[in-house]
């Protein structure tokens, strides 16, 4: 069954990423994104927010990824 669609996922940790882009803080954007999140984490989800500055660190947002991968 399809909750949401992210970014990334691992469903057998039930872990979400999503990558948060300049566009999602447009208004009608905004509370899509919530219903979208609470919809996850109703589902028992875990969800990742990535924003452009964590993809000028990879080796950190590695990190941050396999952390939640080993929780």
């Amino acid at each position: 069954m399809c909750v949401a669609r992210v970014d990334f996922a691992w469903p057998e940790h039930r872990l979400a990423v999503a990558y948060d882009g300049l566009w999602h803080g447009e208004p009608g954007q905004f509370a899509a994104d919530r219903e979208r999140l609470n919809r996850l984490l109703a589902a028992g989800w875990r969800v990742l927010f990535v924003t452009a500055a964590d993809l000028r660190t990879p080796d950190r947002l590695i990190a941050r990824i396999a952390a939640e991968l080993t929780r």
